[in-house]
């Protein structure tokens, strides 16, 4: 199994994938690599911009800070 390391991810985002991992019943390593294995089998034409970016926004969240925070340097956090 090969391994990989997330960076710039941002502690809420973190937060809220735990929260997820533990309605799921899963471990968060669990729940995200689920994750990863879906988006990895998805077919690349299938590619949904903006809409998978708008899934990520909380309804009724300005999308613009949201992009200005993703230009921002993060620390690394470790899954």
């Amino acid at each position: 199994m090969a391994s990989i390391t997330v960076r710039n991810l941002s502690p809420e985002s973190k937060e809220r994938l735990r929260q997820r991992a533990r309605l799921s019943g899963r471990s968060l390593e669990s729940y995200v690599r689920d994750l990863l294995d879906r988006a990895a089998q998805a077919p690349i034409s299938q590619s949904r911009f903006p809409h998978d970016l708008i899934a990520l926004v909380e309804p009724g969240q300005d999308i613009e800070p949201f992009l200005d925070e993703l230009d921002q340097p993060q620390k690394t956090i470790e899954l």
